[in-house]
């Protein structure tokens, strides 16, 4: 890979697609994807390198080496690529959510795991997260219905999985109001900091003792003191 590919395999979009698709059980959908693939990893690192509103088709289709009739097989445009990749993103994240909550035996597993597995899987995939995130956040964005749809789900995994270790419930709302923190966090993380090791537990254990005080009434106050400077 050279200086120029972002921080991440494209090896990655690859499992995700196949990942989702084989939990859909869906052989239509697998063989189109297969005819996809090589467009949408492509298209990854020219949306990372260029950002939405520099990227054309023609740069697409350069990246791929494929030609517009092809492109045009599968897209309308370049936000119908993006949506693609958004979309089978926030699939996969949903169906990690729900296979490690369905494990958790404690508030605090539940909680642990959600933040663990939001921060590593955006910090994994890196600038095509971000600008993606951003993008979904904008209300006239076509990925805005597919986050809005996405956060409702994961938060459905969560009231579901509180309910069933701690026999509360807890208004929706609630665990929108921890997504919608998450989100801006791994926002933070991505644009503001060098997302060292160090720095990315130390946002995990803020995110976790907050969601747990908030959600368990109580304050574990070792997760939530002033740590040294890092």
């Amino acid at each position: 890979m050279t200086s120029a590919t972002p921080l991440y395999e494209l090896d990655a979009i690859r499992e995700i697609i196949n990942r989702v698709l084989n939990a859909q059980h869906d052989e239509s959908a697998v063989g189109r994807a297969h005819a996809r693939t090589e467009i949408l990893i492509h298209s990854i690192a020219v949306f990372s390198r260029r950002g939405l509103e520099r990227t054309t088709v023609q740069d697409l289709l350069d990246a791929a080496k494929i030609s517009r009739r092809t492109f045009y097989k599968y897209f309308r445009n370049k936000f119908d690529v993006l949506e693609s990749i958004y979309q089978i993103s926030v699939e996969n994240m949903i169906l990690r959510f729900r296979r490690e909550s369905e494990r958790s035996r404690s508030l605090s597993e539940v909680v642990r795991s959600s933040c663990n597995i939001y921060f590593d899987y955006h910090l994994s995939l890196g600038p095509i997260i971000r600008l993606m995130m951003e993008e979904a956040r904008r209300a006239d964005s076509v990925l805005a219905p597919h986050r809005d749809t996405a956060y409702k789900a994961v938060a459905e995994v969560m009231r579901a999985e509180m309910q069933r270790v701690t026999g509360r419930e807890l208004d929706k709302l609630v665990y929108l109001t921890l997504i919608w923190t998450l989100e801006s966090y791994s926002l933070y993380l991505l644009s503001n900091t060098d997302c060292s090791a160090e720095t990315v537990t130390h946002y995990k254990n803020i995110m976790t003792g907050i969601a747990e005080a908030i959600l368990s009434g109580q304050a574990d106050w070792s997760k939530l003191s002033a740590q040294p400077s890092l």
